[in-house]
């Protein structure tokens, strides 16, 4: 099986506890999906195969797709400080942050 074209192989080799151990890898340039071209012979551990590199980034997103929505949701930085010194943090937090976090529940 191929690498999708979805899967972002950095976040997947990080879920899979594979950063910060000395293990080293290089991408090819391409369009994606991208490949590994590189595991350095030297590491610590073996490179994942092609379908633990998707089950991986699957296990991430899973987990990690709420917060990427509620940061789409939330209006930027500026408008909210902007928000809360006319209105108070209460009134932020009931106004702006509680319904993004209705819609965007953090999963169980």
């Amino acid at each position: 099986m191929a690498i999708n074209s979805t899967t972002d192989i950095h976040l997947a080799i990080e879920q899979l506890g594979l950063t910060g151990k000395g293990n080293t890898y290089a991408l090819d340039q391409s369009v994606p999906p991208h490949n590994i071209i590189k595991w350095d012979s030297a590491n610590p551990d073996s490179q994942p195969t092609d379908d633990e590199i998707n089950a991986a980034y699957t296990t991430w997103k899973n987990a990690n797709d709420y917060k990427l929505k509620r940061e789409e949701e939330y209006p930027d930085w500026s408008t909210q400080l902007d928000y809360i010194y006319h209105n108070g943090i209460d009134k932020w937090k009931t106004d702006i942050v509680d319904p993004v976090k209705s819609k965007y529940p953090k999963p169980s």
